[in-house]
Protein backbone atom coordinates (compact mmCIF):
# COMPACT_ATOMS: atom_id res chain seq x y z
CA UNK A 1 0.00 0.00 0.00
CA UNK A 2 1.36 3.53 -0.79
CA UNK A 3 1.21 6.26 1.57
CA UNK A 4 1.02 9.35 1.27
CA UNK A 5 2.58 11.99 4.25
CA UNK A 6 2.33 15.51 2.86
CA UNK A 7 1.23 16.78 -0.02
CA UNK A 8 4.03 17.45 -1.98
CA UNK A 9 5.37 21.13 -3.24
CA UNK A 10 6.17 19.23 -7.32
CA UNK A 11 3.14 18.01 -7.40
CA UNK A 12 0.54 20.71 -6.65
CA UNK A 13 -0.54 21.69 -9.62
CA UNK A 14 -2.27 18.43 -10.72
CA UNK A 15 -4.01 18.33 -7.24
CA UNK A 16 -5.77 21.81 -7.70
CA UNK A 17 -9.10 19.91 -9.05
CA UNK A 18 -12.40 21.11 -7.40
CA UNK A 19 -10.85 24.31 -5.26
CA UNK A 20 -9.75 25.50 -9.22
CA UNK A 21 -13.36 24.94 -10.58
CA UNK A 22 -14.88 26.48 -7.34
CA UNK A 23 -12.83 29.27 -7.37
CA UNK A 24 -13.53 29.96 -10.49
CA UNK A 25 -17.50 29.94 -10.64
CA UNK A 26 -18.10 31.62 -7.55
CA UNK A 27 -15.19 34.15 -8.63
CA UNK A 28 -17.63 34.83 -11.59
CA UNK A 29 -20.76 35.08 -9.56
CA UNK A 30 -19.07 38.05 -7.25
CA UNK A 31 -17.64 39.99 -10.34
CA UNK A 32 -21.33 41.53 -10.36
CA UNK A 33 -20.90 42.18 -6.78
CA UNK A 34 -17.71 43.75 -6.30
CA UNK A 35 -15.14 44.47 -10.00
CA UNK A 36 -11.38 42.83 -9.68
CA UNK A 37 -12.04 39.58 -7.66
CA UNK A 38 -9.89 37.28 -8.83
CA UNK A 39 -6.53 37.76 -10.35
CA UNK A 40 -4.14 35.02 -11.04
CA UNK A 41 -6.10 31.66 -9.92
CA UNK A 42 -3.51 29.38 -9.59
CA UNK A 43 -1.32 31.69 -7.23
CA UNK A 44 -4.78 31.64 -4.43
CA UNK A 45 -5.06 27.89 -4.16
CA UNK A 46 -3.88 26.93 -1.20
CA UNK A 47 -4.91 23.83 -0.35
CA UNK A 48 -2.34 22.42 -2.63
CA UNK A 49 -3.85 19.05 -3.55
CA UNK A 50 -1.17 16.79 -4.46
CA UNK A 51 -1.43 13.43 -7.13
CA UNK A 52 -0.90 10.89 -4.85
CA UNK A 53 2.59 8.77 -6.07
CA UNK A 54 1.75 4.88 -6.56
CA UNK A 55 -1.78 3.10 -7.35
CA UNK A 56 -4.94 4.44 -5.53
CA UNK A 57 -6.62 2.58 -2.63
CA UNK A 58 -9.50 0.20 -3.57
CA UNK A 59 -12.68 1.24 -2.15
CA UNK A 60 -13.91 -1.35 0.61
CA UNK A 61 -10.37 -2.62 1.64
CA UNK A 62 -10.64 -4.25 4.75
CA UNK A 63 -7.33 -4.28 6.78
CA UNK A 64 -6.33 -7.11 9.09
CA UNK A 65 -4.08 -5.42 11.40
CA UNK A 66 -5.29 -2.46 14.02
CA UNK A 67 -3.38 0.28 15.76
CA UNK A 68 -2.48 3.41 15.28
CA UNK A 69 -0.05 2.81 12.31
CA UNK A 70 -2.86 0.64 10.27
CA UNK A 71 -5.43 3.32 10.71
CA UNK A 72 -2.92 5.90 9.42
CA UNK A 73 -1.46 3.64 6.88
CA UNK A 74 -5.48 3.46 5.25
CA UNK A 75 -6.56 6.98 6.28
CA UNK A 76 -3.54 8.62 3.97
CA UNK A 77 -3.23 5.89 1.17
CA UNK A 78 -4.51 7.84 -1.92
CA UNK A 79 -7.30 7.23 -4.11
CA UNK A 80 -7.71 8.01 -7.79
CA UNK A 81 -6.99 11.27 -8.99
CA UNK A 82 -9.44 13.19 -11.47
CA UNK A 83 -8.72 15.86 -13.84
CA UNK A 84 -9.91 19.21 -13.16
CA UNK A 85 -12.99 19.09 -15.43
CA UNK A 86 -14.51 15.95 -13.65
CA UNK A 87 -16.22 18.22 -10.78
CA UNK A 88 -18.09 20.36 -13.54
CA UNK A 89 -21.57 19.98 -14.31
CA UNK A 90 -21.19 17.54 -17.30
CA UNK A 91 -22.97 14.31 -19.22
CA UNK A 92 -24.43 11.68 -16.53
CA UNK A 93 -23.57 7.76 -16.85
CA UNK A 94 -25.68 5.27 -17.38
CA UNK A 95 -23.46 3.29 -15.47
CA UNK A 96 -22.94 2.65 -11.78
CA UNK A 97 -20.91 1.94 -8.93
CA UNK A 98 -22.93 0.12 -7.41
CA UNK A 99 -26.27 -0.69 -5.76
CA UNK A 100 -27.05 2.48 -3.86
CA UNK A 101 -26.01 2.99 -0.36
CA UNK A 102 -29.23 3.50 2.30
CA UNK A 103 -27.87 6.48 4.96
CA UNK A 104 -29.71 5.57 8.24
CA UNK A 105 -31.24 8.52 10.24
CA UNK A 106 -29.51 10.02 13.54
CA UNK A 107 -30.46 8.97 16.74
CA UNK A 108 -30.08 12.44 18.15
CA UNK A 109 -30.94 15.50 16.38
CA UNK A 110 -32.23 18.17 18.94
CA UNK A 111 -29.51 19.63 21.52
CA UNK A 112 -26.24 18.64 18.91
CA UNK A 113 -24.51 20.85 16.42
CA UNK A 114 -24.12 18.36 14.18
CA UNK A 115 -26.92 14.97 13.99
CA UNK A 116 -25.51 12.09 16.07
CA UNK A 117 -26.67 8.50 16.94
CA UNK A 118 -25.90 6.75 14.03
CA UNK A 119 -25.64 2.86 14.05
CA UNK A 120 -22.63 1.07 14.57
CA UNK A 121 -22.05 0.00 10.94
CA UNK A 122 -20.14 1.49 8.20
CA UNK A 123 -22.82 2.86 6.84
CA UNK A 124 -23.73 4.99 10.24
CA UNK A 125 -20.36 6.25 9.64
CA UNK A 126 -20.81 7.35 6.08
CA UNK A 127 -24.02 9.30 7.51
CA UNK A 128 -22.22 10.84 9.77
CA UNK A 129 -19.64 12.20 7.80
CA UNK A 130 -22.62 13.57 5.33
CA UNK A 131 -24.40 15.50 8.30
CA UNK A 132 -21.61 16.77 9.29
CA UNK A 133 -20.34 17.81 5.42
CA UNK A 134 -24.14 19.54 5.28
CA UNK A 135 -23.94 21.70 8.21
CA UNK A 136 -20.28 22.07 8.38
CA UNK A 137 -20.42 23.43 4.54
CA UNK A 138 -23.47 25.86 5.10
CA UNK A 139 -22.15 29.27 3.94
CA UNK A 140 -18.83 28.17 2.80
CA UNK A 141 -17.55 29.35 5.87
CA UNK A 142 -14.11 27.90 7.17
CA UNK A 143 -15.19 29.15 10.93
CA UNK A 144 -18.94 27.01 10.42
CA UNK A 145 -16.62 24.25 9.09
CA UNK A 146 -14.25 24.02 12.12
CA UNK A 147 -17.26 24.49 14.65
CA UNK A 148 -19.46 21.36 13.24
CA UNK A 149 -15.90 19.40 12.71
CA UNK A 150 -14.96 20.08 16.61
CA UNK A 151 -18.49 19.10 17.91
CA UNK A 152 -18.16 15.49 16.34
CA UNK A 153 -14.02 15.09 16.30
CA UNK A 154 -11.86 12.92 19.36
CA UNK A 155 -9.33 14.12 21.15
CA UNK A 156 -6.22 14.13 18.70
CA UNK A 157 -7.60 14.29 15.72
CA UNK A 158 -6.19 16.35 12.93
CA UNK A 159 -7.23 20.07 13.34
CA UNK A 160 -10.28 21.38 10.79
CA UNK A 161 -7.89 23.92 9.48
CA UNK A 162 -5.79 21.00 8.15
CA UNK A 163 -8.19 18.85 6.30
CA UNK A 164 -8.95 19.37 2.81
CA UNK A 165 -12.10 20.70 3.45
CA UNK A 166 -10.96 23.20 5.80
CA UNK A 167 -8.14 24.36 3.77
CA UNK A 168 -10.61 24.48 0.32
CA UNK A 169 -12.86 27.28 2.15
CA UNK A 170 -10.22 29.47 3.42
CA UNK A 171 -9.08 28.96 -0.27
CA UNK A 172 -12.46 29.87 -1.80
CA UNK A 173 -13.01 32.36 0.41
CA UNK A 174 -9.74 33.87 -0.05
CA UNK A 175 -9.61 33.26 -3.95
CA UNK A 176 -13.43 35.14 -4.40
CA UNK A 177 -12.36 37.88 -2.31
CA UNK A 178 -14.68 37.07 0.75
CA UNK A 179 -14.04 38.02 4.28
CA UNK A 180 -12.41 34.84 6.15
CA UNK A 181 -15.09 33.65 7.93
CA UNK A 182 -18.91 35.06 8.04
CA UNK A 183 -22.22 35.36 6.12
CA UNK A 184 -21.87 35.14 2.39
CA UNK A 185 -22.39 38.51 0.38
CA UNK A 186 -26.18 39.71 0.77
CA UNK A 187 -28.18 37.63 -2.20
CA UNK A 188 -25.42 34.80 -2.17
CA UNK A 189 -26.19 31.67 -0.47
CA UNK A 190 -23.78 28.65 -0.31
CA UNK A 191 -24.55 24.86 0.25
CA UNK A 192 -23.50 21.11 -0.11
CA UNK A 193 -26.03 18.54 -0.31
CA UNK A 194 -25.05 14.55 -0.66
CA UNK A 195 -25.17 12.38 -3.62
CA UNK A 196 -22.73 9.76 -3.22
CA UNK A 197 -21.10 8.24 -0.55
CA UNK A 198 -18.53 4.86 -0.55
CA UNK A 199 -16.07 3.01 2.16
CA UNK A 200 -12.69 3.50 1.28
CA UNK A 201 -11.49 0.84 3.98
CA UNK A 202 -11.91 -0.32 7.93
CA UNK A 203 -9.95 -1.32 10.32
CA UNK A 204 -10.05 -2.72 14.12
CA UNK A 205 -12.99 -5.38 13.22
CA UNK A 206 -15.20 -2.40 12.15
CA UNK A 207 -14.47 0.03 14.53
CA UNK A 208 -12.50 2.54 12.30
CA UNK A 209 -13.75 3.35 9.17
CA UNK A 210 -12.64 5.76 6.79
CA UNK A 211 -15.75 7.03 5.03
CA UNK A 212 -16.41 9.28 2.26
CA UNK A 213 -18.92 11.18 0.66
CA UNK A 214 -19.63 13.20 -2.31
CA UNK A 215 -22.17 16.50 -2.73
CA UNK A 216 -23.32 19.00 -4.96
CA UNK A 217 -21.65 22.18 -3.89
CA UNK A 218 -23.94 25.03 -5.30
CA UNK A 219 -23.33 28.36 -4.75
CA UNK A 220 -26.51 30.83 -5.98
CA UNK A 221 -26.12 34.99 -6.01
CA UNK A 222 -30.09 35.84 -6.69
CA UNK A 223 -30.68 33.33 -9.17
CA UNK A 224 -26.97 33.12 -10.75
CA UNK A 225 -25.46 29.61 -9.85
CA UNK A 226 -22.32 27.60 -9.73
CA UNK A 227 -22.20 24.04 -8.66
CA UNK A 228 -19.46 21.37 -8.65
CA UNK A 229 -18.92 17.88 -7.33
CA UNK A 230 -16.90 17.83 -3.99
CA UNK A 231 -15.80 15.05 -2.18
CA UNK A 232 -14.32 14.28 1.24
CA UNK A 233 -13.52 11.14 2.95
CA UNK A 234 -12.47 11.69 7.00
CA UNK A 235 -11.44 8.92 9.23
CA UNK A 236 -13.80 7.93 11.86
CA UNK A 237 -14.23 5.96 15.18
CA UNK A 238 -17.09 4.14 17.06
CA UNK A 239 -16.46 5.80 20.71
CA UNK A 240 -19.09 4.70 23.62
CA UNK A 241 -21.91 3.82 20.20
CA UNK A 242 -20.78 7.07 18.43
CA UNK A 243 -19.17 7.81 15.45
CA UNK A 244 -15.97 10.29 15.69
CA UNK A 245 -13.54 11.81 13.64
CA UNK A 246 -10.66 9.27 14.71
CA UNK A 247 -7.45 10.85 15.93
CA UNK A 248 -4.86 10.64 13.67
CA UNK A 249 -3.68 11.76 10.12
CA UNK A 250 -6.42 12.97 8.52
CA UNK A 251 -7.86 11.11 5.11
CA UNK A 252 -6.11 11.80 1.51
CA UNK A 253 -8.11 13.86 -0.66
CA UNK A 254 -11.07 12.25 -2.31
CA UNK A 255 -11.73 12.34 -5.92
CA UNK A 256 -14.08 15.18 -6.51
CA UNK A 257 -16.43 14.46 -9.72
CA UNK A 258 -19.95 15.76 -11.07
CA UNK A 259 -22.27 13.09 -8.93
CA UNK A 260 -23.16 10.26 -11.28
CA UNK A 261 -20.51 11.35 -14.19
CA UNK A 262 -18.44 8.49 -15.62
CA UNK A 263 -15.84 10.31 -13.56
CA UNK A 264 -17.53 9.59 -10.13
CA UNK A 265 -18.74 6.01 -11.49
CA UNK A 266 -14.92 4.99 -12.10
CA UNK A 267 -13.88 6.81 -8.85
CA UNK A 268 -16.64 4.48 -6.79
CA UNK A 269 -18.40 6.82 -5.88
CA UNK A 270 -22.26 4.79 -5.45
CA UNK A 271 -25.99 6.40 -5.17
CA UNK A 272 -26.88 7.33 -1.36
CA UNK A 273 -30.74 6.77 -1.17
CA UNK A 274 -32.17 7.94 1.96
Amino acid sequence: MTVLERPGAPARAAGRTRAFLILVGVGGLLLVVAAGLIGSLPGLLSDERARPPGGAQPAGETVADSGPSAEAALARAPMLDLPPAAASPHTLSARTAGPPITLPEPAQVAGSEVPTGFPPTPEGALAQLAALMTIGMAGGDPQTWAWAYRSVAEDGAAPAGETWTGRDLVALRRGSDMAPSGPPPPGMTISWTPTGAMVKGTAGGGSFTVACVLGEFVADYNGRVVNAGWGNCLPMRLLGGRWRIASGPTAAAAPSAWPGSAEAVAAGWREIRR
